[in-house]
């Protein structure tokens, strides 16, 4: 077996020229037979899902975007789409893993107490690694289908081919990178009708519900656009 954290080395070795193999040299004798054979047997990961994997009987699993809080998903949504950096794609994982694989215990998303979240990241990086990918793989599976298929436009606008020539032929305006700094924020902003007092029950809201209520907002303000436009064309005639 080769766990999480076994796998942060090997990648980060393996990006370097003779890397993994000083990585192996520098293990004990009985290690380096171990670590050979697993890594032979393990790579490439088995991504594929289980129920009888004992990541199961260790973690809450969330594979399901909409079982999650607003809060939780938006620090997922901030990894997948590079807004926070990491020193390899294995940390980046990591991060991930941490929002999908939380403490048994708990019945509610909480991420307040260092150091049950440093306990947590500790299991996950003892625990086998395809496991802990298995569960990343499915939740990414139906993230895809959520976002682009089952409420697609809602979070992420697909760019026509004029949008995305204007992009790359123009820096990005002090408009834009504003609206994507503060993407989700806003988004925050308006549920809470922008009453900050209420921040923190808004990020705690299922995703069940915040999705429904934006795609909701999404298509009445689309409607109302149009609306706009077409009443500013009567007005030019």
């Amino acid at each position: 077996m080769i766990t999480f954290r076994q796998h942060i080395e090997i990648s980060r070795n393996a990006t370097e020229a003779d890397g993994l193999l000083n990585y192996i040299q520098q293990l004990s004798p009985e290690e380096k037979v171990n670590v050979t054979r697993d890594i032979a047997s393990v790579y490439p990961l088995d991504m594929s899902w289980n129920d009888s994997y004992e990541i199961h009987k260790a973690f809450k699993i969330h594979t399901d975007p909409m079982e999650l809080v607003l809060g939780q998903f938006i620090m997922i949504e901030q990894i997948i789409t590079g807004k926070t950096n990491f020193e390899t794609d294995a940390h980046n994982d990591l991060a991930l893993a941490e929002l999908l694989l939380r403490p048994k215990h708990h019945s509610t998303f909480d991420n307040e107490d260092p150091s049950t979240e440093l306990k947590n990241k500790n299991s996950i990086l003892d625990s086998n690694v395809s496991e802990v990918y298995s569960v990343i793989s499915a939740f990414l599976k139906r993230r895809e289908i959520i976002l682009f298929k089952q409420f697609a436009g809602v979070f992420y606008e697909t760019p026509d081919e004029e949008d995305e020539n204007e992009e790359s032929e123009n820096a990005p305006s002090n408009e834009s990178l504003f609206t994507q700094q503060w993407y989700w924020y806003s988004i925050v902003r308006m549920l809470a009708k922008e009453d900050i007092t209420r921040y923190d029950d808004i990020y705690m809201l299922k995703m069940s519900t915040v999705m429904p209520e934006m795609s909701f907002l999404a298509q009445k303000n689309k409607i109302e656009s149009a609306n706009q436009r077409q009443q500013q064309a009567l007005r030019k005639l």
